[in-house]
Order: C-alpha cells, then structure tokens, then sequence
C-alpha cells in the first residue's frame, strides 16, 4: 500500500484523522514535558541567591508583595537531586499525563493500530488470548488465527445420534459447512498457522464415513468464481451478504433432495421441497451500499488506521412480506424491516459500538422463531448455528413456512422437547471452521443414558 493511498484512507476516515491529531498532541505534551528536566531554573538551583522575602497571602495585596522574614528563617536553596532521580521523576510526570490524556479506549486503539500500520506489521497480537490475535492476509483482508485441532469423530458421532432421532421422526439432516477468510495456507503472513479449514475437512471426511449428509459453502464459493475475498468483509470474521446469497442459492437448490409434510384435508402428504425462484434471484432485491460503514470484528481489535473500514450492503426485498419474528427484546410482526431486518443497527456512529452485521436477524438468540405467513406451503426448517447464519437468516424466512433458529451457545431449554414441539421438515446444522473449536456447538444433545440390564440381555438375545 503506497503512501499516496493510505494519506487519501487517512482524510476520508474522519474518526481515523482525529486520533492522528490527537496523537500529535499527546507527543507534543509529552515532549515539552520531558523538556522539563532540562529547565534552566532547576539546573541552576544549586546557584540561586537565598531570598529573603516571603508572600504572605494574610497581608492586604498592596502590602503583600514583599515581607522581611525574621531573624534565622532564610530561604534556603533545597538540596539538588541528582540527574538520574530528576529524569525520572519527570518521564513518570509525563507518562501519568499522557495516561491521564488516553482515557478513551478507542483512541488507544486506534493509535496503536496506526503505529503497527506505519511499522508494516503483519501480525499484531493479543497476549491474553492468542486466538484473537490479527493476522493481515496476503489480500489485504484481516483475519483470526488458530492451529487447535478437534474432535471430528466426536462431533460426527454427535449429528449421526442427531440423524436417528430425526429419522424416528420423519425428518432429515443436513450439515451445512460455512467458509473460512482463509481460502489457503500461502494467504497467511510468514509465521502464522492456522487449521480451521484441516478441522473443517477433517469433519466433513468424518461425516462422510457415518453416513451424513453435508453441504460445503467453501465448495460453492469457490465453483461460483470470482476473488476469494470478494465474499468477505475485509474487517470482520463473517461472510458478506454476496457470499451468503450465493450459499443460500446453493441450499435451495439442496433442498430438492428432501421431503416436507404438508396438511390436505384428509390427513398430510409428502412431497419433495420445492423453493420458489423469486427468493433466489438477486433481481428480486433491492441493493443500497453503505461505504465504509462497517468496523468488523477484527477492525474493532486493530482500529480503522491500520484496518480501514468495510462498505456494508443493504439487502430488502422487492416482493410483498409478512412475518412474525419472536425474537428479544420484543417480537416483530410485519414486513421484513419490521422483522428480520434491524434498520437501528445502523445509527450508531461510533464504528466500535456499532455492529452492522446484525442488521440481519438482530444478532444471537438462543431460541427464535420466524412464521412467513405469505408462504404457507414452504417447508418448516430448523437451524441450529452459529453467527454466520445471522446473514442467510432472512433470506431462509422468506422462503419458509416456518425458520426455528437455535444457537446451542446460548440456548437454556431442553433441546428433544423443543425439537418434538417444533416438528420440523429438515434440520439444518451450520457452522463455521472457527465454531468447531467450541465444544458448545455439539453439546445441544443429552448424553444417552446406560443401557439398562434388560437391554443388555434382549441385545443378546437378538445376537445371532
């Protein structure tokens, strides 16, 4: 990035010029302060005549300026400490001044992030939590990095007992593999590992061998064409709205494979799952692109300065909606603005408070539902997830009946009785690479109980 580029992303970013600003003015102080130690008067102290007058502030002012001490009460010079003793002083005088200055997390931020720019850093780290540390891939882009390896065959055996349940039931499974920033290897900096996408590979190979049905976004991306980075938000862990159409085009076009129960007057029927073509095409939404709204998750670590600041496109459909959302801290009933869309996430202006990413479905909930009442014939969908599914949630609403959305992270309820309660056609799994780390994502189901004795001798009994 040559000068000339980041002077212009400086003077467009007013957030970003002021706290360059302000840091001048924190060197400038910091400066005259050290000058301190150097002040002629402190120098000379050693040297200054004893004075033999005094103020007295109980004088009247006129009389005051100038009073004879007594007898034995000069004022003599104090001692002279030595240089090393002063210099501290006054470097610990300045540094509590620029503490005091620097009250505003975000400007500390964003001066850090701006040095770490300037010094052409690659990585820049958290001490505390290294998976949180920043690495600026060779796109530009930002991203998290961690090379912990998990369990696939646990986390496989744990949506196999998923698949048996919802069989007994008449339902299906489909796990939906979101993508990573991290399209290869060589796009990290010298130094930095990560193994998201092997962990992610690893599960899908897992599943694969008990017999379970995927779906891999990281494929559909990639057979879509186009730059990697095209279906990123350069400053945040999450895919853009581009890539979670172009994922959702790909599900509807999955969901062929799958039977739905629908009510007829004498009883239900099955029938495959059909997804009207109005929801998957792009001509079917209107498309307003905010620039340089969005301050991602990443960006919020590292500050605009080094990161810059993400445009953020705005998807509402043209097609009529009415849809009742029960979600916190109120449910919507309405239109898609009314409901799955959140237009107040947008009017904060401090880009580290704000986070426009959840204006689709508001954000993480343990437990929501969404009922379409303009597609009553659409299949009725269970999806257990992570935040990647905030982006493709609306687009899923639209072509339901009825979307539950479950977020084993945060969810308090019983899962089995939840799940018989809602019935659903299909239950979707996603998550993404990094969501595999968390042993929450696969804990939603109850650990099955020891068999009993009865069941031990009826298994042997049925042995050959």
């Amino acid at each position: 990035m040559n000068w000339k580029y980041r002077m212009k992303r400086l003077v467009n970013d007013r957030f970003a010029l002021s706290a360059v600003l302000f840091l001048a003015i924190v060197i400038t102080g910091a400066f005259c302060s050290l000058f301190g130690v150097l002040d002629t008067a402190s120098a000379c102290a050693g040297f200054a005549r004893p004075d033999l007058t005094k103020h007295d502030p109980t004088l009247p002012h006129h009389a005051a300026a100038s009073r004879p001490l007594q007898a034995g009460a000069l004022n003599l010079p104090a001692p002279v400490e030595p240089w090393p003793e002063r210099f501290s002083q006054k470097t610990a005088a300045a540094e509590t001044a620029v503490q005091t200055a620097l009250t505003d997390q975000h400007v500390l931020i964003q001066l850090y992030g701006g040095f770490q720019a300037l010094s052409g850093r690659t990585v820049v780290e958290d001490t505390a939590d290294p998976t949180y540390s920043v690495a600026r891939l060779s796109s530009g882009m930002l991203t998290f990095t961690s090379d912990v390896a998990t369990d696939p065959a646990g986390q496989a055996a744990t949506l196999k007992r998923l698949e048996h349940i919802l069989d007994d039931r008449g339902s299906s499974l489909l796990y939906l593999q979101a993508p990573s920033k991290i399209a290869d290897g060589d796009a990290l900096p010298y130094g930095a590992a990560d193994a998201s996408n092997a962990n992610a590979d690893a599960l899908l190979s897992a599943l694969e061998e008990v017999g379970v049905d995927y779906l891999d976004f990281r494929q559909t991306l990639k057979d879509a064409g186009g730059d990697w980075e095209d279906w990123f938000y350069a400053t945040d862990h999450h895919w853009n709205q581009e890539g979670a159409f172009t994922a959702f085009q790909a599900l509807c076009d999955k969901f062929a494979d799958y039977d739905q129960t629908l009510p007829v007057s004498r009883g239900e029927k099955r029938r495959p799952i059909a997804i009207d073509e109005k929801w998957t095409l792009r001509e079917s939404y209107n498309i307003v692109t905010r620039p340089a709204l969005f301050l991602g998750s990443q960006g919020k670590r590292v500050g605009s300065l080094y990161a810059g600041k993400d445009d953020f496109a705005l998807w509402t459909p043209k097609f009529p909606t009415l849809l009742r959302y029960d979600a916190a801290p109120a449910p919507g009933h309405g239109d898609a603005e009314e409901t799955v869309l959140f237009p107040q996430r947008l009017e904060e202006k401090d880009p580290f408070d704000a986070n426009p990413y959840t204006y689709y479905a508001g954000g993480d909930y343990g437990f929501t539902q969404i009922k379409n009442y303009y597609n009553p014939q659409g299949p009725k969908v269970l999806l257990i997830r992570d935040s990647f599914a905030c982006a493709l949630t609306p687009y899923l609403a639209y072509s339901c009946s009825e979307l539950s959305i479950l977020d084993p992270r945060y969810f308090q309820g019983n899962f089995l009785t939840t799940l018989n309660w809602i019935d659903p056609d299909v239950v979707l799994v996603m998550y993404a690479p990094g969501t595999l780390r968390n042993d929450a994502a696969f804990t939603f189901l109850p650990q099955p109980a020891a068999p009993s004795k009865g069941d031990v001798l009826r298994w042997k009994q049925d042995e050959p």
